[in-house]
C-alpha cells in the first residue's frame, strides 16, 4: 500500500506494510471475503513494492518458505515443531535485510507484513497455507507491476 505524505512542496509517497486487521483475515479465516482480501492486498502491496524492491530480494526469502513447505507433511492439521522453528526464523532472517538495506522503505514495509503474518501462523496448516498463498501473490504482482529484476 502506498500513501502520500505532504511536506513542503514535494509530494512523496511511503510504502506502508499491510495492516494487521487485514492480515488477520487472509491468514486466519477461511472464508470467500479472507481470499477477496488477500487477492486485494497482494495487488496493491505488490504494486507499491514493485518501485523499492528487486525480485531477487522477494525471491531469496521465497526461496526458504517453498524449502519449509515440503517439510510439511501431507494431510497434517499441525506443522511440526521443525516446520515452526524453521518459520519463526525468517523472522531474524528479515530483519537481517531490512538492517543491510536500511534506507530501502520497500524491504522494510515488505518485511513488517511477513513478520507479522508469521505471528499469525502458530502451529496451524492451514494458516501456513495461507501464508505461502498471500506471499506468492505478492511476487506475482510485484512481477506484474513490473517489479525491478536486479
Amino acid at each position: 500500500m502506498v500513501k502520500p505524505q505532504h511536506g513542503g512542496q514535494q509530494q512523496r509517497t511511503t510504502i506502508v506494510p499491510i495492516e494487521r486487521s487485514k492480515l488477520q483475515t487472509i491468514i486466519t479465516q477461511d472464508t470467500p471475503e479472507a481470499i477477496r482480501a488477500l487477492v486485494k492486498e497482494a495487488d496493491q502491496f505488490g504494486e507499491a513494492l514493485s518501485r523499492g524492491l528487486t525480485t531477487s530480494q522477494i525471491r531469496n526469502i521465497f526461496g526458504e518458505v517453498r524449502a519449509i513447505e515440503q517439510e510439511v507433511p501431507v494431510g497434517a492439521e499441525k506443522l511440526p515443531i521443525t516446520v515452526q522453528r524453521r518459520l519463526l526464523m525468517l523472522k531474524p532472517k528479515l530483519a537481517y535485510q531490512v538492517g543491510r538495506f536500511s534506507n530501502n522503505e520497500a524491504l522494510r514495509a515488505f518485511a513488517d507484513t511477513l513478520t507479522e503474518a508469521i505471528g499469525l501462523i502458530g502451529d496451524d496448516v492451514r494458516r501456513f497455507h495461507a501464508f505461502v498463498d498471500l506471499f506468492e501473490a505478492i511476487l506475482a504482482y510485484h512481477r506484474r507491476y513490473g517489479g525491478k529484476t536486479n
